[in-house]
């Protein structure tokens, strides 16, 4: 669905087709936040910027990333994965200065400074022998907002085309919330089913890009090759 589809939409749904009630601005506000949760839930837009570790440096600016980065998915240094920790958890769990302490990257952290300027910090700092390696930022960027009538949601991704109409669905339960009268109410939590199974369609969509297994059939046949192979 482009924006004026999604709008008339929207505007059937909660009976306003004129926009009378719920403005155009109000409904393309409500289509950006729910286009971020879904994203953010999902992961459905997203992009790697590689970086190159320096003996002695624990710190790296993200600023090779394109759009606005909404979270981190995944760093990898050499291939191998690292694991998520934040600050805390470094202050709690070791006993020493953490930041001095030296060796092959296991784990990663995200700062900022200010919302505009992050960094990478990974830990333990990298020695001579890391030096040189590449360390790849799996992130989940934002949306571009839409405005042109032809615009479709999430950077006209296509793998979400199908689930459009979820979209129209949840704006339309928090649009109508505002409005607690009788009918309205009615609304609501049926609208807001349908856009949570739109939802969890979606996060499906994109897990199964990344899963890993072959894929099961009951009774324990998996997939594999050109034929399925039978497990007890």
């Amino acid at each position: 669905m482009d924006l004026t589809t999604l709008q008339t939409l929207i505007g059937d749904l909660t009976n306003d087709p004129n926009h009378d009630r719920y403005s155009l601005t109000q409904i393309n506000i409500e289509l950006d936040n729910s286009q971020d949760v879904w994203n953010a839930e999902a992961k459905i837009l997203k992009d790697t910027v590689t970086l190159t570790t320096t003996a002695g440096a624990r710190q790296y600016a993200l600023s090779g990333l394109t759009g606005t980065p909404i979270s981190f998915a995944r760093v990898t240094h050499r291939g191998i994965e690292l694991q998520k920790k934040d600050k805390s958890w470094f202050d709690l769990y070791t006993s020493t200065d953490w930041t001095v302490d030296t060796g092959t990257p296991r784990y990663y952290l995200i700062e900022a400074t200010d919302p505009d300027i992050q960094f990478l910090t990974v830990y333990p700092t990298p020695r001579d022998a890391d030096a040189g390696a590449n360390l790849v930022v799996e992130y989940i960027k934002r949306h571009t907002s839409m405005s042109a009538s032809s615009d479709q949601p999430f950077n006209s991704s296509p793998l979400a085309t199908p689930y459009h109409y979820g979209l129209g669905y949840d704006v339309s339960s928090r649009l109508l919330i505002r409005d607690p009268n009788e009918l309205n109410v009615q609304k609501v939590m049926p609208y807001k089913k349908l856009a949570d199974i739109a939802k969890a369609n979606v996060i499906q969509v994109f897990k199964a890009l990344e899963r890993e297994e072959p894929l099961r059939l009951r009774g324990g046949k998996v997939w594999q090759g050109g034929g399925a192979l039978w497990r007890g």
